[in-house]
């Protein structure tokens, strides 16, 4: 497969994914006797407040560097590159929460029956990305036995890249599993979606530090973007929101302190350790991509059976 830079193909697989996700979502609504009608507004109201919120997240960014420099021409664009894929997804879940609580449906419970829908339109989304050129590819792979897809993609000039956006869309078809576990009696509303966001923010903390253009930079750090800040973020709060529910402690400084070691990891992959340490450490400066990648995957494998502990409805007694 090769990547290209075909924006015909990015809209039609984010339209494929929003129709999919919405017809998924109303069937849900109907087969559990709820207003099917609170499919069509979560999808109108998610993909507004989708876009609003991607764009108000790249200003985040943008007001620290070239807006107070006078290029104002990315305010009102609209590209890949000055938008937040994550800011867009709250985005959406907000629309989707605000047009359940319209139809009259719990936002928790409309939430726990989109979790699945979510996912599929997430994967198709993510796919979307294979025709934005550069968007959601990692540095290049020299080792030939990784040279095949999905693990890598080729360029025009037939250089392979890591294939990081196909290995986030099957992330997301393998949240499915959580998304579509059934509720056991007396689990509250919120806590199918909760556990579906968990692994996939989880994961993403990964995925976000191996791509190679990490498009949005934070304006506090020049190698943590403001994606890996978000997704941290968020994740941050369900843990704590999990913890004060369950009235347990432990997992918010184990995610904290997971999180502080993906930042050191991607500080470390970036080779900016080495104005700390000039002396002793070539075989680690020369090898950050190696033990960068085995980080990565280590902290979001520790990542998520912690968030999922947090969110875990207390033990009754």
């Amino acid at each position: 497969m090769t990547l290209t830079d075909s924006p015909a193909f990015a809209v039609a697989m984010m339209l494929a994914g929003l129709a999919a996700g919405t017809a998924w979502y109303g069937i849900r609504l109907r087969k559990h006797q709820l207003p099917v009608a609170a499919a069509l507004p979560a999808a109108l109201l998610g993909s507004l407040l989708a876009l609003v919120c991607a764009k108000a997240a790249y200003l985040l960014h943008d007001l620290g560097g070239s807006l107070f420099e006078g290029y104002f021409d990315e305010v009102s664009a609209l590209t890949a590159e000055t938008l937040s894929f994550t800011g867009g997804c709250a985005g959406f879940i907000a629309g989707t929460a605000l047009a359940a609580k319209i139809c009259g449906v719990r936002p928790g419970k409309a939430l726990d029956l989109f979790a699945a829908p979510g996912c599929v339109f997430l994967c198709l989304a993510r796919l979307a990305e294979g025709g934005m050129d550069i968007i959601g590819v990692g540095e290049e792979v020299e080792a030939e036995w990784l040279q095949c897809f999905p693990l890598t993609i080729r360029n025009s000039w037939d250089e392979p890249y890591l294939c990081v956006f196909v290995l986030e869309a099957l992330t997301a078809l393998a949240c499915l599993a959580p998304a579509l576990r059934r509720r056991k009696d007396g689990e509250r509303d919120g806590l199918v979606f909760e556990r579906t966001a968990v692994c996939l923010l989880g994961a993403q903390i990964c995925w976000e530090m191996l791509k190679q253009y990490p498009y949005i930079r934070s304006f506090v750090t020049s190698f943590v973007s403001l994606e890996q800040v978000f997704c941290a973020v968020f994740l941050m709060v369900l843990v704590v929101r999990g913890c004060v529910k369950g009235r347990r402690w432990l997992p918010v400084p184990l995610t904290a302190a997971l999180l502080g070691a993906s930042a050191f990891f991607q500080f470390y992959k970036d080779n900016k350790i080495e104005a700390l340490f000039e002396e002793g450490m070539e075989w680690w400066l020369e090898n950050a991509g190696t033990i960068s990648v085995i980080a990565f995957l280590l902290i979001s494998a520790a990542l998520i059976p912690v968030g999922l502990k947090a969110v875990a409805p207390p033990r009754r007694s």
